[in-house]
């Protein structure tokens, strides 16, 4: 309790010390402006082309939501699509986080879509409004790729085939078999670069459309991909709208959706289906027999566009799904598997090195770790680094880039570990292992970096502040602000020894009442000792039972909020450790220490990541909160079954 007390007080401190800090200081650091704003790459579209928007938050610490405008006139195709990153251009550091939505217009029309609004640093942001042209006929340049989702009409183009029998398909003869005419014309197809693999080995998926009709698709249903780890493809414009030979008959190809999985655990995992709605228009023979020459022709050109009576044409309504397709993962060798392995598979490097080799100890320093490659790149976590005694490391922070179009993921991790030294001297941080299974030559592989070495000076006495970000408190030169400054330090030096006053005496208030509730607790103990064994907090039966009943609501706001709670306060009493000081890395360990399977850590490490995108902005649809908490599930049944 007091700990926790201690740390809360410290955290108030190092935040208000920071913010007067930088108020202080405009001059010496430069600190970059949080910024909100909304960007869509073609605001001229025509009626049957996708509009792709982005919500982008720059420059912010932390980002707790983003909410965006009411669509009017608009379907969300997809999205939320939640992107974060960090770019440095000319030694300027931009950080931002971002949503991105694909949208379908409802109706040709000028329209305007709202600002956005954001919570970030504690203040509400909000973004520039965007006006949207959507015309009559395509602009020839669609802001979004189709292939998320092939919405409207799909045979605008007609397939080049003889002209006698190019639109036979979507003619209606009589006593013609309606579904199995559907059937022949119109599916739905899933196929994988290979059907074998390990566990941490991508597999590419591709869902596709194949269609001679005219129809209208929309996608109702994605696969979960439980028991993956998921890396979704994006997909040039030229690759999402095809024509394909499928036994011998030419087929306009749609692709809906192309993805790298990466197996968590050994066994044979099927892949869900796809399900995808679609709205077939017949032309009846009839009114086709009585049309005749080039004006007909022209007609079935344009059928896409309704030109026949509406008394010509029949509709047929017909959800279609992939076969289910099973994969083989098998395990990885226990053969020289290294106690360090973590579960990282493909091929990789690792390197180290800290900002500045010689300072003093008033500064804070920082060691970079960098690991690059080419593999499972989402399930490699901060390496541990064993520190010399003086010197004490706090979280390491981390920084990606990751290109998602190569196969598998290639990319570089950089996880900065700021740290600070209590006295002079020299120090060697002793080099850092990474090991990893090795796809190409089927072994296990340790790397590691050089030892850096850090010499430190003696300081003037000013301990280094570390919350986020590295603040030497020394770095301005007094004789540069000659009696400001000095006055400036007086003044600072007054503020702690106030806040100091502070904590001692909320420190101390604190644990007398801390001794005299603890104190009660004994006492009534011993009074009914019973009654004090049934305190102990047990797990129910259906630890997710609170986001079960939110799923029902389908409340993305809430759900996110509670599943997380949820699966903490489970963690908690599974592993017999204090919720509130559960973090990535202490979690690590427990689960290393209770024997739990590598396959169950990288699951539920990534569905935390997952969980925690969401908290910034809960937006996402009902499969995605379902594909969540049955995951949720699958990860709280293997712990059961793992841990005692």
């Amino acid at each position: 309790m007091n700990k926790i007390l201690r740390s809360g007080i410290y955290k108030s401190a190092f935040s208000f010390l920071l913010f007067f800090h930088f108020a202080f200081q405009s001059n010496t650091l430069a600190v970059a402006q949080v910024k909100f704003s909304a960007v869509c790459p073609n605001k001229q579209i025509g009626k049957n082309e996708l509009l792709t928007v982005q919500y982008i938050v720059e420059n912010a610490s932390t980002v707790e939501q983003i909410t965006p405008p009411p669509f009017k006139n608009f379907s969300i195709v997809s999205g939320p699509n939640q992107q974060t990153g960090m770019s440095n251009i000319n030694g300027n550091v931009t950080q931002f986080v971002a949503l991105e939505y694909i949208l379908k217009p409802q109706r040709p029309g000028n329209f305007t879509l709202d600002a956005a609004t954001a919570k970030a640093d504690g203040k509400i942001l909000h973004s520039n409004s965007l006006s949207i042209v959507v015309n009559n006929k395509s602009s020839g340049a669609s802001s979004g790729p189709i292939a998320s989702s092939p919405f409207g009409n799909i045979f605008a183009e007609p397939l080049p085939v003889p002209r006698s029998r190019q639109f036979d398909d979507y003619i209606l003869h009589k006593g013609e078999n309606i579904p199995e005419k559907i059937k022949k014309n119109l599916f739905v197809n899933v196929s994988v670069d290979k059907n074998t693999c390990y566990v941490g080995e991508p597999i590419v998926a591709t869902y596709k459309l194949y269609t001679r009709l005219n129809s209208e698709s929309n996608l109702i249903k994605s696969p979960s991909f439980n028991g993956f780890s998921v890396s979704e493809m994006e997909l040039p414009d030229n690759y999402t709208l095809s024509t394909e030979k499928y036994n011998g008959r030419e087929y306009k190809v749609y692709t809906l959706r192309k993805v790298q999985l990466y197996p968590l655990q050994p066994g044979t995992v099927e892949l869900e289906p796809i399900e995808v709605e679609n709205r077939i228009t017949f032309l009846k023979d009839e009114y086709a027999n009585s049309q005749k020459g080039d004006m007909f022709y022209d007609m079935l050109r344009q059928f896409a566009d309704a030109a026949a009576p509406g008394d010509a044409t029949e509709e047929q309504k017909i959800t279609l799904q992939s076969k289910p397709l099973s994969i083989i993962v098998n395990p990885l060798p226990e053969v020289n598997k290294p106690n360090e392995f973590k579960g990282a598979v493909g091929d990789f490097k690792i390197a180290a090195e800290v900002k500045k080799n010689t300072m003093t100890a008033d500064e804070a320093g920082n060691l970079a770790v960098s690991i690059s490659g080419s593999g499972n790149m989402q399930m490699i976590n901060a390496p541990s680094i064993l520190w010399p005694d003086g010197i004490e490391a706090f979280e390491p922070t981390l920084s990606e880039d990751i290109d998602k179009a190569t196969v598998p993921l290639k990319g570089q991790k950089v996880f900065n570990y700021p740290f600070t030294v209590s006295k002079p001297g020299k120090y060697s941080i002793p080099p850092i292992t990474f090991s990893y299974f090795d796809i190409a030559s089927h072994n296990y592989k340790t790397i590691s970096t050089k030892a850096v070495n850090v010499d430190v000076k003696k300081g003037k006495g000013v301990t280094p502040l570390i919350a986020g970000h590295l603040i030497n408190v020394n770095k301005i030169e007094p004789e540069t602000y000659g009696d400001k400054i000095f006055a400036f330090r007086w003044y600072l030096i007054m503020i702690f020894l106030a806040l100091g006053g502070l904590l001692f005496w909320s420190v101390k208030k604190a644990r007398k009442k801390n001794t005299t509730v603890t104190s009660t607790i004994i006492k009534e103990a011993n009074n009914n000792p019973e009654e004090a064994k049934e305190t102990v907090e047990e797990i129910p039966k259906n630890p997710l039972l609170e986001a079960e009943e939110i799923l029902l609501e389908n409340n993305a706001y809430r759900f996110y909020p509670v599943i997380n709670n949820c699966l903490r306060k489970y963690l908690a009493l599974k592993l017999k450790f204090p919720e509130k000081e559960l973090s990535k890395k202490n979690l690590n360990e427990l689960l290393d220490k209770h024997n739990v399977g590598i396959g169950t850590t990288l699951m539920l490490t990534s569905l935390l990541e997952n969980i925690e995108l969401n908290l910034y902005a809960p937006l996402s649809p009902i499969n995605q909160m379902q594909e969540v908490y049955e995951k949720a599930s699958e990860v709280v049944s293997l712990l059961d079954k793992q841990v005692g």
